[in-house]
């Protein structure tokens, strides 16, 4: 548990972080829609893709707020 605890807290690693729940959460739908309506391995891509880039641009611009980030 210590790496998903890592995976879903900020820096500190004991606050709760929402853009990186709302991150894996998001993984975690994509991979469940396809597994329950399975589709072609470039529409899996694309959305994984799509998570991680609309979320990674989101963690960048909120690291300023992190312990220690530059204010």
């Amino acid at each position: 548990m210590k790496g998903l605890r890592e995976l879903i807290t900020g820096k500190d690693n004991t606050t709760w972080d929402l853009g990186r729940v709302s991150w894996a959460g998001s993984y975690l739908a994509v991979v469940i829609h396809d597994i329950c309506k399975p589709g072609t391995l470039q529409e899996l891509a694309i959305s994984l893709a799509a998570v991680a880039a609309a979320h990674g641009v989101a963690l960048g611009l909120k690291s300023k707020t992190e312990p220690g980030g530059e204010a």
